[in-house]
């Protein structure tokens, strides 16, 4: 897609703390582009204010570059898709994941070269998604994944503890420890033919609902998946006893568990996720905790630089 209007001078937001604050080389390349570009340029201080001036500047009709992880992504979409204007969106991943832009986008991972791109690459319209009145980029998912992503949060701030680390620390305590806590769920799904099917209370290890291929790092769930074709792309996996489990998600990790008798995928506009019990979910790595999940997909929402 091709330029369709003029915008005024978009907004940089920079989060300091993406990267585990090592920021430095990001921030040099991106404040002296900013200052040639005569753009506007923000650090932001605290969780959530990324989102709020995202929605500021969209309500302006100003463009943002969001700089940072996929948290960082995660608020600026929530700010843009809740204004009611549609601006472009320009990407500098600089997190420790980086799904949407380096997986989903394949956006450049050189500072330099993405910040090109963010203030200068073309417009590309892709999905987003909505649940339960916030907005995700690319991924959506219940169960062990979530777990995962609680356990983390809550231990993200302990000393030496990096991103990888970090993973496979709280992956490990979550299978040891939380496997046997796999939720009971009832799903119900709008195919992308419009038919509908729905699956009776069943327990799982997983649900997840993504426009990208990967989420967590590089973890290849729907490695088919297309972000700008209109549907999400549905992974469910069937619980199954924990070592079983320690044998099929390393192959969900490379993507080369289709086919496998645990994994059903599905192609959907719509999912519906109801357990009798409150469930954690993540959304961009983003966590929540609800027993109802209205999951819907929102065509060409975002126009994205790349």
């Amino acid at each position: 897609m091709g330029e369709s209007r003029l915008y005024d001078n978009p907004l940089v937001i920079l989060n300091p703390a993406a990267n585990r604050g090592k920021m430095g080389v990001y921030r040099r390349v991106v404040m002296e582009r900013a200052k040639a570009e005569r753009a506007r340029y923000v650090e932001t201080t605290k969780r959530g204010e990324a989102q709020a001036l995202a929605l500021d500047a969209a309500r302006d009709g100003c463009p943002v570059i969001s700089v940072g992880g996929d948290g960082t992504v995660h608020e600026v979409v929530n700010g843009i898709l809740s204004s009611g204007s549609r601006v472009p969106l320009g990407i500098v991943g600089a997190g420790s994941g980086n799904d949407f832009a380096w997986k989903t986008l394949k956006l450049p991972e050189d500072p330099a070269q993405a910040i090109e791109k963010a203030f200068h690459g073309e417009l590309l319209e892709v999905d987003a998604g909505k649940v339960n009145g916030s907005f995700f980029a690319n991924s959506f998912s219940v169960g062990l994944d979530a777990e995962i992503a609680v356990s983390a949060d809550r231990m993200k701030d302990i000393p030496f503890m990096s991103r990888a680390r970090l993973y496979y620390t709280t992956t490990l305590k979550e299978l040891f420890f939380g496997y046997g806590k796999c939720p009971w769920l009832c799903l119900q799904l709008t195919l992308s033919d419009g038919s509908q099917i729905r699956v009776q209370e069943n327990r799982f290890v997983l649900v997840a609902v993504t426009n990208g291929p990967t989420y967590g790092a590089g973890f290849r769930i729907n490695p088919h998946a297309d972000p700008a074709d209109g549907f999400f792309d549905v992974c469910a996996i069937d619980y199954a006893p924990l070592l079983r489990a320690l044998r099929v998600l390393p192959v969900v990790k490379k993507g080369e568990h289709i086919g496998l008798p645990e994994v059903t995928c599905y192609l959907a506009t719509a999912v519906s996720i109801e357990s009798e019990q409150c469930v954690n979910a993540q959304m961009d790595g983003e966590t929540a905790n609800a027993k109802r999940y209205a999951v819907e997909n929102l065509p060409a929402a975002l126009l994205v630089r790349v």
